[in-house]
């Protein structure tokens, strides 16, 4: 029984993180597009505010074990947008 409850709290805590690394990938993403359209306004001191928020998102999984699933789902973000 002991051992159920723990696989199945290690299945939450693993799912949680994954869907987490997901949502702050598209965050960046989505403040990256966002201050990139304020930089071709030449609203530069909104872009330069939303790229600094973007790069804090990334600094966070930089040099970590899950740098690799943040940057592909991040590509993937991005490369939405570039499509529309």
């Amino acid at each position: 029984m002991k051992q159920i409850i723990l696989s199945i709290a290690f299945a939450v805590i693993l799912l949680s993180s994954c869907s987490s690394i997901d949502s702050d990938a598209e965050k960046a993403a989505k403040l990256n597009r966002k201050s990139m359209r304020y930089a071709r306004e030449l609203k530069l001191e909104e872009a330069e505010k939303l790229y600094r928020e973007s790069r804090e998102i990334i600094a966070r999984y930089k040099d970590t074990e899950k740098f690799d699933e943040f940057h592909l789902a991040y590509s993937k973000y991005m490369a939405e947008t570039a499509e529309k």
